[in-house]
């Protein structure tokens, strides 16, 4: 137990990206359309991450069997929380840049937008009532080592229990895991794009609607995997 701990928050460090480099792409998207509005921008972003997402879904689902679906579960996470934390970071960059110039501060919005639950949590921890999708007020009311160290916590389990119930749903069966992993990705990306861009814009997120898209999707998926058969004595 104590090493899978240690292996989530080796997992989660891949979350966090660099602002400078998040501040490098955000450029590169302005100049490809100097004309375009940053939430136009932002939302080309998060086009560009679901097709990366989706070709890391297919290849560790396709690369899956039912002895190793764990380990390409591992691969299949850190490579989209490096995915999902790049993109908040990008977003950020493009919607909100000064927020990029306080360690801490970015820390909690990437995470908060990964993984909104933790923040919620770890509000009501420290006293304050906060949805599970909470505003950026709130999310900064975290403030000194002990909220990040919280929230840090929170995000771990959650990571934990998503981890295992994508591994089960994507990586058990070859192939069929492979489009499940793609179509898993793709909005599960798409998720963290549009809620970062409502967060950022200070808006009400849409993310709950394509939340329980991605749930219905996942469940209408595990039903189609096949039981093992139980063997008389």
């Amino acid at each position: 137990m104590d090493d899978l701990h240690l292996n989530l928050e080796k997992l989660l460090n891949l979350v966090i990206p660099d602002p400078a480099h998040c501040r490098d792409d955000a450029q590169q998207l302005r100049l490809q359309d100097p004309n375009a509005s940053s939430e136009m921008i932002a939302q080309r972003a998060v086009k560009d991450a679901r097709k990366w997402a989706a070709s890391v879904g297919a290849v560790t689902g396709i690369a899956a069997s039912p002895l190793t679906f764990l380990p390409a579960a591992v691969a299949d996470a850190a490579a989209m929380l490096r995915l999902e934390g790049k993109l908040a970071g990008v977003i950020a960059a493009l919607l909100d840049p000064a927020s990029l110039d306080e360690p801490e501060m970015f820390r909690r919005d990437v995470l908060r937008n990964v993984f909104p639950g933790a923040v919620s949590q770890a509000l009501r921890k420290f006293g304050i009532r906060a949805t599970e999708e909470a505003t950026k007020n709130l999310v900064r009311k975290l403030a000194g080592r002990e909220a990040t160290k919280e929230l840090t916590e929170r995000a771990a389990k959650l990571l934990g229990i998503r981890l295992t119930e994508k591994a089960i749903a994507t990586k058990t069966i070859p192939l069929v895991g492979a489009g499940i992993g793609a179509a898993w990705n793709w909005t599960e990306i798409q998720l963290v794009g549009y809620r970062t861009i409502d967060y950022h814009l200070g808006r009400d997120s849409a993310g709950v609607r394509i939340r329980k898209r991605v749930n219905a999707f996942v469940r209408s998926q595990t039903k189609k995997l096949p039981r093992p058969s139980r063997k008389s004595d």
